[in-house]
């Protein structure tokens, strides 16, 4: 197993000298709260469901009113991450199991994200003010120096804030891990709302734009396009969007069908996707029927239609459908022109360029349905332009369409 790359395209990752489908899942507290026995758990049927990342962090939302603020009830014993809160004093008994999960991982062929600096709105660093400019560098450089040859992670700097909030700290952390990391691993920003590309795009130490919307998923499709189109170019993740049955948001409540929405709209938009529950980044009681709930299944679906295809070749083109009254729906196309995915975000009718595609020859359609991965049809079309409605019956469709 290898260190994870850019491509040489700047478009996607590889792994092994082989293109990386980047599917993740949300686990934030899983170091702090889950135990070694529910994590195999996890992992096992993460793997079987398709996902290829998980995403923790590392100081989890310790704080006084953190039972008011998450709406959980603590476990009633939280392994610390450092001596005395002192970043610069790691806790040896928490990486030790840190070291045992990331084996975990491994062992189910999921890569770990690690943002080593907390969330919560900038917990840890506004409101305890335990990450400073005093300690954060040698934290860092523990960090770098325990995991310089372990491939199976990745880093993250932020703090759950805007990108230009305590920049002075992030760059501060990155100085320290790249110092004894020696650029083994990739380096990501985690934002708080909008994206990465706001204030870091043009650092060379930035291998990726991450961006997040929360609740705004309106907002999913235009911040994507930008970062696709941003110059230099770099991979793009949808890391954070509204999770699966989340209850925080003013359009609650959040079901499978906005999970997938959104999911379709980052990699037909050209970017990679993270999905989330609610109840296990809460780590609820529930936490263990989250993890078969409809939309993490339903990412399976997605991405055994996505995998059976050389899906590094899509590039973005809604000129594939009618730009203008799109209402949700998105489509892609391989560069090479015979093959492409359109998205029916709900039942609608699209004028299809089909003469955009195959040079001439005719494209075979082929309709799946994206709750289930059954296949709803299929049809050739001919024309250079088609007017094609979506399944009846059907909340959202998938449509493949191939040169013969």
């Amino acid at each position: 197993m290898g260190f994870l790359r850019v491509s040489e395209n700047k478009r996607y990752f590889v792994r092994d000298g082989k293109p990386f489908f980047w599917m993740g899942d949300t686990m934030w507290p899983a170091v702090s709260w889950y135990t070694m026995e529910e994590l195999e758990k996890y992992f096992k049927i993460r793997n079987e469901q398709g996902f290829t990342v998980t995403h923790f962090m590392l100081p989890w939302n310790q704080f006084e009113g953190t039972e008011d603020f998450l709406k959980i009830k603590l476990p009633p014993e939280v392994l610390p991450l450092w001596h005395d809160n002192n970043p610069a004093k790691p806790n040896e008994a928490y990486f030790e199991k840190l070291d045992q999960i990331i084996a975990l991982a491994a062992k189910y062929d999921i890569l770990v994200t690690i943002l080593p600096n907390g969330g919560g709105g900038g917990t840890h660093v506004e409101k305890e003010k335990i990450i400073t400019m005093e300690n954060i560098r040698t934290y860092a450089k523990f960090l770098g120096k325990r995991y310089r040859d372990e491939p199976n992670i990745v880093w993250v700097n932020g703090f759950d804030l805007p990108p230009w909030m305590h920049q002075d700290l992030a760059l501060e952390f990155n100085a320290g891990l790249l110092e004894e990391d020696g650029g083994n691993h990739l380096l990501f920003y985690h934002p708080c709302g909008a994206t990465s590309s706001s204030h870091f795009h043009n650092e060379d130490w930035l291998s990726g734009n991450f961006i997040q919307t929360f609740e705004h998923i309106d907002m999913i499709l235009p911040l994507v396009t930008a970062d696709y189109n941003r110059y230099p170019a770099k991979p793009v993740v949808f890391v954070e969007g509204a999770y699966e049955a989340g209850t925080e948001y003013a359009t609650a409540p959040i079901t499978s069908w906005h999970a997938r929405e959104q999911a379709y709209w980052a990699y037909l938009s050209g970017a990679f996707h993270t999905y989330g529950h609610n109840d296990l980044w809460r780590k609820l009681p529930s936490w263990e029927d989250a993890m078969y709930s409809r939309g993490a299944r339903q990412m399976k679906v997605l991405k055994d239609v996505f995998t059976s295809l050389d899906w590094w070749k899509l590039v973005p083109d809604n000129k594939l459908i009618n730009q203008f009254s799109r209402k949700g729906h998105v489509a892609a196309r391989s560069f090479e022109n015979d093959f492409a995915i359109i998205y029916y975000a709900h039942r609608w009718t699209l004028d299809v360029e089909i003469g955009r595609l195959g040079g001439g020859k005719p494209i075979t359609g082929e309709w799946i349905d994206p709750q289930n991965g059954e296949q709803m049809g299929k049809a050739v079309f001919t024309d250079p332009v088609c007017r094609i409605t979506s399944p009846a019956g059907c909340d959202d469709a998938i449509l493949l369409l191939t040169s013969q």
